[in-house]
């Protein structure tokens, strides 16, 4: 992960960022094509992947239900100057999660609508992502009873399906409504915290990067890929070995889209997700460990952080850049786990620097801190992102990629999941 030279400020407080019901990517020059949609669903969540040939807008809406018509609530995405592609599958059907089936229309061979069928939609949201550009769409709502759990491993990464138009739609449908309706939104504060069951707890730990994308290049040549791999599998070792049941979004080194790996902790019904990364800047003085929870910020430094991060660097001489990350942050969709997030992450700062102080090594606490990370997108559990350590500081980067550096953190690591663990059953006990 690269690192911009300045140091960020620290957040002072939690806001919640807004749910935006329309929102607009970069603009392509020529109409898009709608080549093809993936989905990874889980029991309450299902994420559509939309691969598209080029930038587009998007706009959201929804209808509520018509049981007199036999009409469920629906999801419409509709996508401006864009056409479907030539395909045989006129919609997709969804085997578990929330939504039942996907549809595609085309209106005036200008606009391409998608319509979700959600029967107990609760929450929606969707951003973009660059490089190849995609428009993930993603939706909450009631399980759906007696439909078999689809197997997680194939549910991670499914094959693309094509779509195209279909030439009538349902005679019973009412006339879609585009206007967009706000959904309500109980604050936070007024929610109960959710339990953190007795059972075996499941944990999502994220290496970052891999594969294709090596992430930070450290001293000595030293991947960020590598030394975030090797922490990963130490820390899964010892978290078993405590009682916990862990689960890798990747155990070797091969790429996972970011998209991906939410998903993937959302289908294996995970407690928490935790994403492991290395920090570097071209200031060969910054050092430290810091962590990230998802929200927004004014910090420039921070920003500059997350565009490299969520490939925001393919955008080139048009607008500014970090208003468009403060616009797609504001279009996801955001769960109501932003308080434990920054419980976790504040256990994890603490431990991961003591963990290392104890063995004698020099290290900065760079506290904890918001930003708008797209690989912590759509979780729905607490999730956070650390930065373990910098790859280009002279100590640090040697010491990243030395087995007993590398222990000390997973060995903090697990000390401040245990902590947030332990505070979180204290907690309903009173």
């Amino acid at each position: 992960m690269k690192r911009p030279g300045t140091r960020p400020q620290r957040a002072l407080g939690v806001c919640a960022a807004s749910l935006l019901l329309t929102a607009a990517a970069p603009r392509a020059d020529a109409s898009a094509v709608v080549r093809a949609v993936r989905q990874i669903t889980s029991p309450a969540t299902t994420r559509l992947i939309v691969e598209l040939s080029a930038p587009a807008h998007y706009r959201l809406a929804r209808s509520i239900a018509r049981p007199e018509l036999g009409v469920p609530a629906r999801l419409y995405v509709d996508l401006p100057d864009t056409r479907l592609g030539d395909a045989p599958v006129t919609f997709i059907s969804f085997p578990q999660g929330p939504a039942l089936r996907l549809r595609a229309t085309q209106s005036d061979g200008s606009t391409t609508r998608l319509i979700l069928d959600v029967p107990g939609l609760t929450e929606y949201g969707a951003f973009p992502m660059l490089d190849p550009f995609r428009l993930i769409i993603d939706v909450r709502g009631t399980p759906r009873e007696g439909v078999p759990r689809v197997d997680t491993q194939s549910a991670a990464a499914p094959s693309p399906q094509p779509l195209r138009a279909v030439p009538t739609p349902e005679k019973q449908e009412p006339a879609p409504v585009i206007a967009s309706v706000p959904r309500s939104r109980t604050p936070e504060s007024a929610l109960p915290t959710p339990a953190l069951p007795s059972r075996r707890l499941k944990i999502v730990i994220d290496p970052g990067h891999g594969g294709k994308d090596p992430g930070a290049l450290g001293v000595g040549g030293v991947a960020e890929k590598d030394v975030v791999l090797a922490i990963a599998l130490q820390l899964r070792e010892r978290m078993q070995a405590a009682g916990f049941d862990v689960v890798l979004t990747r155990d070797s080194d091969v790429f996972i889209p970011l998209e991906e790996r939410t998903a993937r902790a959302n289908t294996e019904r995970a407690d928490l997700f935790v994403s492991v990364h290395g920090n570097a800047s071209p200031d060969a003085h910054l050092s430290g460990v810091e962590t990230y929870y998802l929200n927004n910020t004014n910090d420039r430094a921070t920003i500059r952080l997350a565009e490299m991060e969520n490939g925001l660097r393919t955008l080139t001489g048009k607008g500014d850049r970090e208003r468009d990350v403060s616009l797609i942050l504001s279009a996801m969709i955001q769960s109501y786990k932003i308080d434990q997030s920054v419980a976790l992450a504040e256990q994890l700062q603490k431990a991961v620097v003591s963990g290392i102080g104890v063995h004698g090594w020099k290290v900065n606490d760079l506290g904890v801190k918001r930003g708008p990370f797209y690989v912590l997108v759509g979780a729905g559990m607490p999730c956070v992102l650390v930065e373990v350590s910098f790859l280009t500081h002279a100590d640090e980067g040697v010491r990243l990629a030395q087995p007993a550096y590398q222990q000390s953190i997973a060995d903090g690591l697990l000390r401040g999941i245990q902590r947030f663990v332990e505070n979180t059953r204290a907690a309903e006990n009173l």
